[in-house]
């Protein structure tokens, strides 16, 4: 019989905490959850050391209505020196449909708790890619690590 009270006692204890996440003590929204889940950073890198970062969040997990039928991807990034220019960012060796410059404030911001003047904001737009994810970004002779994404859409 003690053993039965101390099952049960134990059973209830452990299901009290199974319908919480990570999430549940903080305020944030859905989306902002989701972010957390989408987003990635590398350091900006040359022969001499780290020259910056960048940091990409893929906008297709996060916000499926709005987001589709191409790819998505908000990026904030600094490089010491680099002229907008020069920057390129590649999607699985593929260069993006649009590359849109964005102000340091924007509807992003909130996502991504990223809001500095030194930074500099892009949503970038590829075609639709099968499988995989692997987004770069280039700046003359600095390059980010290849950053992996998954399209929850195909993954079943």
């Amino acid at each position: 019989m003690k053993i039965y009270i101390m099952l049960l006692v134990s059973l209830l204890l452990f299901s009290a905490c199974a319908n919480k996440n990570a999430f549940d003590d903080f305020n944030i929204t859905k989306k902002q959850a989701l972010s957390v889940e989408q987003i990635q950073s590398s350091k900006m890198k040359n022969e001499n050391g780290v020259t910056g970062i960048a940091t990409a969040l893929y906008l297709n997990n996060v916000d499926k209505k709005e987001f589709h039928g191409d790819e998505y991807f908000y990026v904030s990034l600094f490089i010491k020196g680099s002229k907008s220019e020069d920057i390129q960012f590649l999607l699985n060796s593929k260069k993006p449909l649009q590359v849109k410059a964005l102000t340091n404030t924007n509807r992003f911001t909130k996502l991504t708790s990223l809001n500095a003047t030194w930074l500099k904001y892009y949503l970038v737009t590829f075609n639709k890619v099968e499988g995989n994810l692997k987004l770069q970004i280039k700046d003359n002779n600095n390059s980010s690590r290849l950053l992996l994404f998954k399209n929850l859409e195909l993954v079943k």
